[in-house]
């Protein structure tokens, strides 16, 4: 696995079905662009602003707002301003083997 950003795990559960993460990003923290062969994934913002970026498209995301993001579709996240905790839900369990750096 290639540098995947700068952000803190704050928790990590791994369940049968699914993983869940809770990320926190500082000011210019992000995720790098990447993708995964084996995964779905929703982003749940539970505080602060988030910007993420589905291939081509860039969206905004508020506190309870929520994205999808497809098995192989190439994605990133940022926090364009303040500080934001964002709910990483992978379908099924992220493996660490299965974070793909695009690019």
């Amino acid at each position: 696995m290639s540098d995947m950003g700068s952000y803190e795990v704050l928790s990590h559960t791994a369940l049968p079905e699914c993983s869940i993460r809770i990320i926190r990003m500082r000011v210019s923290e992000h995720v790098a662009l990447h993708f995964h062969r084996h995964s779905a994934q929703v982003y749940t913002v539970l505080e602060g602003e988030v910007e993420v970026r589905l291939g081509e498209q860039e969206v905004k995301l508020r506190p309870y707002e929520t994205v999808r993001i497809e098995t192989g579709e190439v994605h990133s996240l940022r926090t364009p301003s303040g500080e934001a905790l964002v709910m990483s839900l992978a379908i099924p369990p992220l493996s660490l083997d299965d974070q793909h750096v695009a690019g």
